[in-house]
């Protein structure tokens, strides 16, 4: 687990955008689904989508 702003990243949430990202969906659809079923602050959803994968991409 890490945090990007005020969102603390788990393993679930990253494996999803990992998952979302390789059925191509765009970035901002995957942060659009981690708002939607995560509760992730609109502000920080497409600095987690970059940052899980810029880091496990």
């Amino acid at each position: 687990m890490w945090k990007v702003g005020d969102t603390v990243i788990t393993s679930q949430m990253a494996d999803e955008v990992h998952q979302r990202a390789n059925e191509e969906w765009s970035i901002p659809s995957i942060a659009a689904m981690l708002i939607r079923d995560y509760g992730v602050k609109e502000d920080d959803a497409e600095k987690v989508v970059e940052e899980v994968l810029s880091l496990n991409g």
